[in-house]
């Protein structure tokens, strides 16, 4: 079977893609169970230690995954994947099953519970980062480590309020306060607020397509085969007389990370 872009056939971009609103509708409805249950209920399902959860995003995207996919009692399941010759398909047929009743293995096994609930929440704050920024919150992150990015540190802020735990936000915090730094704190301030109102909404799908582009070391379409791919083939950005000009500025952009 032709393979046209790297590992996926058009069929599996496609389906890999148009499965990001339901991706997203689950993460929000952990997120929602978690905040609407009753202090009491919360308690009784997260009765240990979580407080420091936000460690795991200084790790790299493909770290954060990894240690959660172990916390998960799931990382054989894994390496039975990656012996088989079709990766791709068998991770395709978990995606069309996602949500739907599993096997009665144990989670967690061996690991603090309420600290595994956390991660598992962690991954679902990091897939929102990446459908809304195009990176996730280990990527940004990074950046802010390690090229003073503060507009990517105030991003995973508003991502989760728990960064500010992690090293990297502390650092640029303390600086901020030994230098009196006002308008930092102002966009702090900010930025704890939470997501604001969600914009370009309707384009989360556009941007997993380019991380899995850009994932899959696929750099050179042309112009043309880009607004093909984007508004013929998977239909993630509208036709309209200015798509290819503006695809193309996506792609520049994403083009210039080089993970996620």
């Amino acid at each position: 079977m032709e393979k046209e872009f790297g590992k996926l056939t058009a069929a599996q971009f496609s389906e890999l893609i148009h499965f990001t609103p339901k991706l997203l509708q689950l993460v929000g409805d952990l997120g929602s169970h978690m905040a609407d249950a009753s202090a009491s209920r919360f308690d009784a399902l997260l009765p240990g230690s979580y407080g420091d959860y936000c460690h795991v995003y200084e790790e790299s995207f493909v770290g954060h995954l990894s240690i959660v996919i172990v916390m998960m009692n799931r990382h054989l399941d894994v390496h039975k994947i990656a012996q088989t010759t079709g990766p791709q398909e068998e991770i395709l047929s978990i995606v069309r099953n996602m949500g739907e009743p599993e096997d009665h293995r144990p989670l967690f096994e061996g690991v603090d519970e309420s600290m595994a609930m956390a991660l598992i929440y962690s991954i679902g704050q990091t897939v929102t980062s990446m459908a809304t920024y195009g990176r996730s919150i280990s990527g940004l992150l990074h950046d802010a480590r390690e090229r003073g990015d503060l507009d990517a540190l105030f991003k995973v802020i508003r991502m989760d309020r728990a960064v500010i735990g992690c090293p990297t936000a502390m650092q640029r915090i303390a600086r901020a306060q030994l230098r009196n730094n006002k308008a930092f704190f102002t966009r702090l301030r900010s930025a704890l607020a939470g997501p604001g109102k969600k914009q370009w909404e309707g384009l989360h799908p556009m941007r997993y397509a380019f991380i899995l582009l850009s994932e899959m070391g696929i750099h050179d379409l042309s112009d043309a085969q880009l607004e093909t791919l984007m508004v013929d083939t998977l239909k993630v950005y509208p036709k309209s007389p200015g798509a290819r000009k503006n695809l193309r500025a996506q792609y520049r952009n994403f083009r210039r990370y080089t993970t996620i």
